[in-house]
Formats: C-alpha cells, sequence, structure tokens
C-alpha cells in the first residue's frame, strides 16, 4: 500500500521528523504552519538526503493561520486534492501529522481531511509515544507505537536551521586523551567547590588579559604567547590548592614546586588548553559516556543556516540528543570572589538562551565557581528571574552522571 503523509511543520520542525523517519512513507506534504517556509524547505532538503531515492517531498505555500476562512479553504482544497488521487491509486493511505498547530487550526484540518480518510497522528516526545487515531474507526482506541530514536544531534540541529561543521570528540586521540586523563580530571570536578578559587585562578592565567593564550586566530588555532607562559598566583597557595597543583604538576599540564608556590609555568598547548576549561569539557564528554548516551559531541562549531555570513559560529561545550530529545549543555569557570561569580554567571546563563535561541532543548549550565560562598546562589538568581536554563554549581558536579542517566532516563532535567 502507498503511504502519503501530510505534516504541518511548526516552530519545533524536528518533531514533524520523527513520523516521516520512522514511518518512513513514499509522499511527504510539508505545509508550512506557525513556522517559516524556510523550516519546510530545510526539512524537505534533509529529507531527500537522509531517503534519498525512497521519497518524494512537495512543500507547499505557507498557511494562513490566522484567517480562519483562509485555513478552512487551504485544509478543504488539499483534502479534495488527495481525495481524487485515492480514485487512481485505491491502495493510497493518508497520515495527518498536525505539529503543534493552534487547537483551531487543527480542528479545521482533521475536518477536511476526513474526506481522504486520513489517519491522525499525535507525537508525544516526552512519552515517547506515537499515537495513530483511525479516522473511519472514532469509537476505536487509537494505536500506540514506541517512538525510536530517529534523531540524532545533526539531523536535530539541521531541522532547526543550524549545521554541525566539526566537534572536538570528533577525532579518536582527543577521546582517548580524555580517558588517559579522567583520574585527574574526575578528582578536579569532585572536589570543585574546594578548589573553585584555584581554577578560577588557573583559567584567568590562560584567558586573562595577559593570558598564557595568544588572542585566538580562528584559521590558525589556539596559540600559546610568546612569554606568556610565566603565571603568578594571587596568594600563597593551601590545602587542597597545594595537592590540586602538585597532580597537575606531575601530569605535566603545568610546573609548580612547593618552595615557590606563588609561580606557576604553563608552557605547553595541551596545558593550556586543559586548564583552561578543557578540564571540565572533558568531564561533560566523559560523563555522557558514563550516563550512556548515545549521541554526543562536545566543542561543537555551529552555522547559522539563516545567516549569510558566520564569521564567529557558536561553539557549545556539549550537544547531545537521547529519546529524539535535545540536551544543551555549556560550562562556566568563573574568577574568585562570590560577586564576581555571579555576575559572571548571570552573563553566562542570558548567554546560553541567545546561543540556542529557538531550539527546544534541556538546558544545563555547568558552573564552577565560589558560588556557595556568596549571600545569593546562581541557581536562587535563574529561578527568580525564570531563565530557561538548569544549573549544577561547583559542589553538584560530582553528581553530573548521575543527573545525565535521569534525563537520559525520563526526558526532563531532575527536579527542573
Amino acid at each position: 500500500m502507498s503511504h502519503l503523509h501530510v505534516a504541518l511543520v511548526t516552530e519545533r520542525p524536528e518533531v514533524s521528523l520523527i513520523p516521516i523517519l520512522q514511518l518512513r512513507p513514499q509522499r511527504v506534504v510539508l505545509v508550512p504552519c506557525q513556522a517559516s517556509p524556510q523550516a519546510a524547505e530545510r526539512l524537505a532538503i534533509l529529507l531527500r538526503h537522509e531517503m534519498s531515492g525512497e521519497i518524494e517531498v512537495e512543500v507547499c505555500p505557507t498557511l494562513a493561520t490566522l484567517d480562519p476562512m483562509r485555513c478552512a479553504i487551504y485544509a478543504n482544497e488539499l483534502a479534495e486534492s488527495l481525495y481524487r488521487e485515492q480514485f487512481d491509486a485505491t491502495n493510497l493511505s493518508v497520515t495527518l501529522d498536525l505539529g503543534e498547530c493552534g487547537t483551531l487550526t487543527a480542528l479545521l484540518f482533521q475536518q477536511a481531511m476526513q474526506q481522504c480518510s486520513a489517519d491522525w497522528l499525535y507525537v508525544d516526545t516526552q512519552a515517547g509515544v506515537l499515537y495513530r487515531m483511525d479516522c473511519d474507526s472514532t469509537d476505536r482506541q487509537p494505536d500506540t507505537i514506541a517512538i525510536e530514536p530517529v534523531l540524532n544531534v545533526d539531523r536535530y540541529l539541521q531541522a532547526n536551521g543550524r549545521k554541525r561543521m566539526r566537534a572536538l570528540s570528533d577525532a579518536a586521540a582527543w577521546r582517548d586523551a580524555c580517558q588517559l586523563r579522567k583520574p585527574l580530571t574526575y578528582y578536579l570536578a569532585h572536589h570543585a567547590d574546594r578548589l573553585a578559587a584555584l581554577l578560577g585562578e588557573l583559567h584567568d592565567m590562560v584567558h586573562g588579559t595577559d593570558g598564557v593564550l595568544a588572542e585566538p586566530d580562528p584559521r590558525a588555532g589556539p596559540q600559546l604567547r610568546p612569554g606568556g607562559e610565566r603565571q603568578r598566583l594571587r596568594a600563597s597557595p593551601h590545602f587542597p590548592a597545594t595537592d590540586a597543583l602538585k597532580v597537575l604538576s606531575e601530569a605535566r599540564l603545568l610546573q609548580w614546586a612547593s618552595d615557590d608556590p606563588h609561580s606557576v609555568v604553563i608552557d605547553t598547548l595541551e596545558g593550556a588548553l586543559y586548564l583552561g576549561g578543557g578540564w571540565l569539557t572533558e568531564y561533560t564528554w566523559l560523563s555522557t559516556q558514563e550516563a550512556g548516551l548515545a549521541h554526543a559531541c562536545c566543542e561543537a562549531h555551529l552555522l547559522d543556516l539563516s545567516v549569510q555570513h558566520n564569521h564567529e559560529p557558536v561553539v557549545s561545550d556539549c550537544l547531545a540528543v537521547e529519546r529524539n530529545q535535545l540536551l544543551f549543555v555549556e560550562w562556566l569557570i568563573a574568577r574568585p570572589g562570590a560577586e564576581v561569580c555571579l555576575e559572571q554567571g548571570l552573563k553566562r546563563l542570558h548567554e546560553i538562551l541567545d546561543h540556542s535561541a529557538g531550539l527546544s532543548a534541556t538546558r544545563v549550565l555547568l558552573a564552577c565557581g565560589e558560588f556557595d560562598k556568596a549571600k545569593q546562589r546562581l541557581t536562587e538568581l535563574q529561578r527568580r528571574q525564570g531563565l530557561r536554563v538548569e544549573v549544577v554549581e561547583s559542589a553538584e558536579l560530582k553528581h553530573l552522571p548521575a543527573l545525565l542517566a535521569k534525563w537520559k532516563e525520563h526526558g526532563r532535567w531532575p527536579g527542573g
């Protein structure tokens, strides 16, 4: 039996992809609804690429959802054309996915598409269920079909007008280095609350005005600044910072000795990248592996396909897709000082919302800083301002693998 699928493309185009990639119809009609025509065109390009030779895709004019009369005429004309096709192909079945369109639009299309006996589909990504309702049997319970994991990071991003150029975690050498440094990385993450001041200062030594790294050149990549390797701590370190410095020195990521405790030498690019935040990126990736996430990538360079020139692509610390849902993770290593930590943290929260604009995702900020010593925690600021970002502060970083495992299981952030 030939299968034709009609999808109303809304502001969450990735949801429209799920039944198409799972049911694999021979023909697809995409109707832009509460979304730009470009969104439907992107889906069409993606489908033609993913199902090359298997599918015929048609993109209709944009639906006038604000004018019920025109919307009803549109739906009836589409239904009548499909009904006429069924005379020529009696084995043509039709399914209708209303996406997340408005109630009135949904009712108008449901009414019109009865002409061609279209089955109605409803995608519940939270429950992981695809509901299929037989139009000709109103007294019959809908069929429930478990949703397959058809979306990965690239499909999800492309449906939303973004393209992943590359990711640090694509390289086998980087992943191998992560595994080799795993004990050290877990040590820093599990003691992040007690080492917050030191880790913030090391981050500044790398990225500060006179830091170890030169101003980044996108074409040349990160480079050491000549003469920038010698740095000094603001104050003489005490336990447990001294133990951390000793361990980092033994790993040859920096040079430090107890007889000159203020002096720190960072003279390798590997050490600079690790101390400048790489340890938290590696910890995030290691945590995704421990939690069993199937699709995760770190330091992904993203281009916005709606922008003509992307001189500075957004670099996301970690992206993961599980149960066809996106996880968007960023980190912050704040400079020492409670007020500075809150100021930097609030700025980073807003940046995450800017960078992930348009994406329906679980947004998480991993924050290493002296937040617990502040009168006001970063999590309290986030909740009071209503920012749609989950926060994992220093003392909670050690629980990241468990938090990710719960997100994977339930499709939502624990406690969110």
